[in-house]
């Protein structure tokens, strides 16, 4: 694609997979848009996994904006801009804070006949609920609550800034609140768009493509608790069949819809929202982070991506497309191998160079200033305790963070042996035996030995032009691209 792919990130599993893919995108796989554009729908603004994922883009887009991408340059770290229109990344939703859901509804000030109807929709336990963590696996308070997305100033300046050929994807999970009610409403509000909105013509028959994530972990009963993990199955199923008839059947109003899940399911704490709720990362949120990927990898002549009008007005897509995402055998703890090619294609290379770059930063920068490659380049002490070398500091810590967190789920991802020691650096791969490189710079040396005699034959090829922090980037991209061609066979 040649524009913007603004994402709408929906709830805790839409911020998560929103972080998997700002982590994809600093290792360098490849994202075809000019700009990925990340807005999150949660009202829960004290959610820490919303916290996370704007602190991990904040520290992106602080280490990329003194990086430079031109003919000159090789490097692919931190590559594809992360751009904002909203405050924070975060779609502002109006009256939630410090308010009931009864209070919302103003039932107070309802008719007899009005509050009658109301508490036949809505539980007492759904009318005292707190809106300002979320809407705890309750999608019928979410659609009354999210029904105000085009009222909003944030949603106007995403409308402002929408251009023709800029795309749009929507993350949702389907067995909870927030999301569940929120992708369809979006959907909704997308496609029929008031025509005094900005670029309306423009957002209406944009690209749009959507994950549907179904159940992938559970979470611990509790009795004091409204969310209920028994109850996902129940939800999952009522909505794909709401989903079947209001958003992908006849006339689908989405042009690639994606689904994934899991059976294997791990237990998490039952927390209800706010600074408690911290999930660890999980393979299925890498998983859907690939679907966006894979959406902006189609081409803009492609079918699929054509919307056309019908007798009523409605826009819709004629041809959408509908895909999973699978590994090639059910293992509890899944490394390279069990992914199918075209997934390892896209990761295995550029998580592997962007490990061992984390791992060389983590463990052994800091006394490599005396190498000839740091000495040549002025990566002295100074350049260490630049901002730059602290975002980039901090950044390969959550990555590795981020690892392990998905290593030890269930199902697991644990494509790397994180604790390897230096020695034995290149047998981090799991399941791939490193080989050996034939070169005279090489010849006898392992661990970061290793690394620093291709850091010493690299740097030379370096521009003088470029600035410190680029051509730090571009060397190490380019040695654990020669270190990873050379050592590993994906």
């Amino acid at each position: 694609m040649n524009g913007k792919l603004y994402i709408f990130g929906i709830g805790g599993t839409g911020s998560r997979v929103i972080k998997s893919l700002v982590m994809l995108a600093a290792s360098g796989v490849k994202i075809e848009a000019n700009a990925i554009v990340p807005i999150i729908v949660d009202p829960d603004f004290a959610n820490a996994d919303v916290t996370r994922t704007i602190e991990q883009i904040k520290a992106y887009t602080a280490i990329r904006s003194q990086l430079a991408f031109n003919d000159a340059t090789k490097n692919r770290f931190f590559e594809v801009p992360i751009e904002n229109v909203v405050n924070d990344h975060r779609l502002a939703l109006k009256d939630t804070k410090n308010k009931k859901f009864r209070e919302f509804i103003e039932f107070s000030t309802m008719s007899k006949e009005n509050r009658a109807l109301a508490s036949m929709l809505f539980s007492e336990a759904n009318l005292e609920s707190d809106m300002e963590v979320g809407f705890k696996g309750n999608p019928n308070i979410g659609s009354v609550v999210l029904n105000q997305f085009t009222d909003s100033q944030d949603f106007i300046d995403f409308a402002d800034a929408f251009k023709p050929g800029d795309r749009i994807f929507i993350i949702s999970s389907i067995f909870g609140g927030t999301g569940a009610s929120g992708f369809p409403l979006l959907l909704k509000n997308l496609r029929g768009l008031d025509a005094k909105v900005s670029n309306n013509d423009a957002i209406q028959h944009a690209p749009i493509g959507a994950i549907t994530v179904l159940p992938y972990f559970a979470v611990k009963t509790d009795e004091e608790s409204t969310i209920n993990s028994s109850t996902f199955i129940g939800k999952t199923k009522a909505a794909l069949q709401y989903y079947e008839r209001n958003v992908n059947g006849d006339e689908s109003s989405v042009n690639v819809l994606y689904y994934i899940g899991d059976e294997r399911t791990k237990q998490y704490e039952n927390e209800e929202g706010g600074t408690e709720q911290r999930n660890n990362a999980h393979i299925v949120e890498l998983a859907a982070a690939m679907s966006i990927v894979d959406f902006a990898s189609i081409q803009n002549d492609d079918p699929i991506l054509v919307c056309e009008e019908n007798s009523n007005g409605k826009i819709y897509a004629p041809n959408p497309d509908f895909r999973e995402f699978g590994i090639e055998k059910d293992v509890q703890e899944v490394l390279f191998s069990n992914l199918t090619q075209s997934t390892r294609d896209y990761l295995c290379t550029p998580m592997t160079q962007f490990v061992l770059f984390a791992k060389y930063v983590n463990e052994h920068l800091r006394g490599a200033t005396s190498l000839q490659w740091a000495r040549d380049n002025k990566f002295d002490d100074a350049f260490l305790k630049s901002s730059f070398i602290n975002n980039i500091q901090k950044f390969v810590n959550s990555y590795i963070e981020w690892l392990e967190e998905m290593s030890d789920n269930d199902r697991a991802f644990k494509p790397f042996k994180l604790s390897v020691k230096s020695s034995d650096l290149y047998s981090i791969v799991d399941g791939v035996k490193p080989g050996s490189i034939k070169a005279l710079w090489a010849f006898n040396k392992s661990g970061y030995d290793l690394f620093d005699a291709a850091l010493n034959e690299e740097h030379s090829s370096l521009s003088k032009n470029f600035t410190l922090p680029h051509k730090f980037t571009e060397l190490f991209y380019n040695v654990t691209k020669l270190l990873v061609g050379k050592k590993y066979k994906f």
